[in-house]
Order: structure tokens, then C-alpha cells, then sequence
């Protein structure tokens, strides 16, 4: 099966993909946007017929530094982001964004908006329909469920194009692109962590974000698919959700170690995961409950270097904030495209070891 042409679920050949995205780094062309689309603008110019494969996937050498073209447009072009502001996480994701602006001077406005407090389509599904009715130039969105899609096709149809960042749905829309971490590569890479520290027979709580979003049910799958691989006797007591708040991952972590006296470890897969790193501070269990998490936020940084957090796993929420907004300008006013529906951000793998190079900067 061709490289672009994977399901974006699996693993990337890392070295394969990335020289293969040397090779077309040159992006394709689509319709020109600089013109004045007017009576032109539709489902045309909102997903050309040349737009990559909605699952195709690849790594881009330009993640997080993909530069403006110098076309400018005949008005400055307005381009809605969707995004949240549930946990610190997304004030890197905004750092970048506003990177984005500063490149965009003149040109065009990348406008943070919030929609809600989760990622679902009742929330964003409303908020792309007033994102068409208010004629933005293009739609940054999450697309945490399935039935974000209609929504999102429902703009394209308007003739307005559309990227998805941080969360994807599997279900095959109209999105020109995604920019964001392959969650069930970062999942197994957990799993195989995981192994290392509770050994073949290891009991293991799982704190996931939101059930309902199909990024974080993608980190499980492949966490649990990475333990019947490594540790085919390890034991997963149970599964609940945080809702990407700190305060129940920390109750949940202790009402895990409660009810397992022999627990060995704890994966919290989304937001606020130092909820659970302060909960087996506290009981002094560091070390013998193992911690992975997810992201490089101060609070959970602190539990790395402290010994609490065993490994994070980073997905470069910068890039995810930066470069939708940028390549999406780049496609309006000069028809370029990516070389792939699905950009898989960087996951770093964060420890003890080498956490003073991954704390973010604050600006």
C-alpha cells in the first residue's frame, strides 16, 4: 500500500515516511484562491479535485516552521480557529497561533474562538455553522467525533476550506487536511513503556480524557494493543474518564491505588495528567506505580523531574497551533496543498533524562 495511502491508525515507518516527505516537499497545486472567488467560491474551491487522500498520512520536514507564501490577497483573508481552553495544553497550541498572526501581518487574521469545554460535535457542529454564516475565509476546527463531518462537508459545500488540528475523526470528510499526532502510534509507544516498567504480569489503570473522542479512544486501543504485544499477562483493572480535569484524575489515580494494593501503573491519557502524578506523590509511590502521560504542560514537567511521571509523550501543540492556519492561507492564495490529508506531529518522548530541552518557553 502506498505511503500516503496508510491508514493513519497505524504506526509511520518514521525514516521511509519522512524521506518521502523530502521528496514532496514541493506541494501540489489546487485552484488558485488570490482571485476574487465570488461567484466561483464552492465546493470546488473548498476541496479541490487534486486535495490529498482524506487518510493518507506522512511526516512534513517543515512541521511548525511552514513559512507563508509572499502571494497576498486582494483583502485580508478572516480564518476561524476552533479550539479549547480546557487544560494547559492549548496555551502552547495559542502560542502558535500567534506565531501564525505575526507571520500573517496584513494578510490575514487567524481568530481563536471557543466554542464549548469538550470536543464534540454539538459543541464544534454549531460553531462551524456560525463560522459559514459570519463568510470567514476558511475554518481551523477539532473534529473529536464522527459526527463532526457533516458539519464540516456543509462548509466545504459553501466554498470554504476546511483543516482539522489536535483531534481527527476516522469517519472520511471533505477537510482538506489534518495537523496533529497520530494518537494510536503514541499509544503503543505508551504501551511499550508500560511494559518495561511493571514487567509481563503488571496491573494498570487507564485515565483517558473523553470516551466520546475518537483521539483518545485511539491512544487506548493502541496502548492495550502495545500490553497483549509486550506483557500479554499484564492486567488492565479498569478504565474511566477525567474530562480533562486535573482534580478527577487525582481522585481517580487514588481510587485506583486504593483498590489495588499491588497496582504498578497508571497511564492518564489527555488533559490535567499531573492530577494523578500529585496523587501518588502524595502517597509515596513514586517509582513503584509508574506514571506515562501525555504533554509537556509546567505542572506535568515538574512530576518528570521529580521522579513522579516515568515518561510524557509530547505532540508538538505549537505546530498544531501555527501551521494549520498558515498552510490553509497558502492553499486560498496560491492553490497549495500538503503532500498528505493526515501531518503527524512530532511525539517526543520525555523523561527525567532529557525534560530541560522540552519545557515549553513562556513568551
Amino acid at each position: 500500500m502506498p505511503a500516503f495511502e496508510r491508514p493513519f491508525a497505524r504506526p509511520l515507518v518514521s525514516a521511509f515516511v519522512a524521506g518521502l516527505a523530502v521528496a514532496t516537499a514541493a506541494c501540489r497545486n489546487g485552484p488558485p484562491g488570490g482571485a476574487d472567488r465570488g461567484a466561483d467560491r464552492g465546493a470546488s474551491f473548498g476541496h479541490p479535485a487534486n486535495a490529498p487522500a482524506f487518510a493518507s498520512s506522512a511526516v512534513v520536514p517543515d512541521e511548525g516552521t511552514v513559512k507563508p507564501v509572499a502571494q497576498a490577497p486582494k483583502a485580508p483573508l478572516r480564518i476561524a480557529v476552533l479550539g479549547l481552553e480546557s487544560s494547559q495544553f492549548w496555551i502552547p497550541v495559542k502560542t502558535g497561533l500567534a506565531r501564525a498572526n505575526r507571520e500573517l501581518q496584513g494578510r490575514a487574521t487567524a481568530e481563536w474562538i471557543v466554542p464549548g469545554d469538550n470536543h464534540t460535535a454539538d459543541v464544534f457542529g454549531r460553531a462551524i455553522d456560525a463560522a459559514v454564516a459570519k463568510q470567514y475565509d476558511a475554518i481551523v476546527t477539532i473534529a473529536g467525533d464522527a459526527g463532526v463531518a457533516a458539519y464540516i462537508d456543509r462548509a466545504v459545500r459553501a466554498g470554504i476550506p476546511v483543516a482539522t488540528f489536535n483531534s481527527e475523526t476516522d469517519t472520511p470528510n471533505r477537510r482538506l487536511f489534518f495537523v496533529g499526532a497520530d494518537s494510536y502510534a503514541q499509544g503503543k509507544t505508551a504501551g511499550a513503556l508500560m511494559c518495561k516498567l511493571v514487567g509481563p504480569n503488571g496491573k494498570v489503570g487507564v485515565i483517558t480524557g473523553f470516551f466520546s473522542v475518537e483521539a483518545h479512544a485511539a491512544r487506548v486501543k493502541g496502548f492495550e494493543d502495545a500490553l497483549k504485544v509486550g506483557c500479554p499477562n499484564a492486567t488492565v483493572v479498569g478504565r474511566v474518564e477525567n474530562q480533562d480535569k486535573a482534580d478527577r484524575a487525582y481522585q481517580q489515580a487514588k481510587d485506583f491505588m486504593t483498590a489495588h494494593s499491588d497496582l504498578g501503573g497508571i497511564i492518564a491519557i489527555a488533559g490535567s495528567p499531573f492530577g494523578a502524578a500529585r496523587a501518588i506523590d502524595e502517597v509515596g509511590k513514586a517509582g513503584k506505580v509508574h506514571l506515562i502521560t501525555f504533554d509537556a504542560v509546567d505542572e506535568t514537567m515538574d512530576y518528570v523531574e521529580k521522579g513522579v511521571v516515568d515518561a510524557t509523550i509530547g505532540q508538538d501543540p505549537d505546530a498544531q497551533g501555527h501551521d494549520p492556519a498558515v498552510r490553509l492561507y497558502n492553499y486560498i492564495v496560491a492553490g497549495q496543498l500538503p503532500p498528505a490529508g493526515r501531518l503527524a506531529t512530532r511525539a517526543d518522548v520525555i523523561t527525567k533524562a532529557n525534560a530541560a530541552k522540552f519545557r515549553i518557553p513562556h513568551s
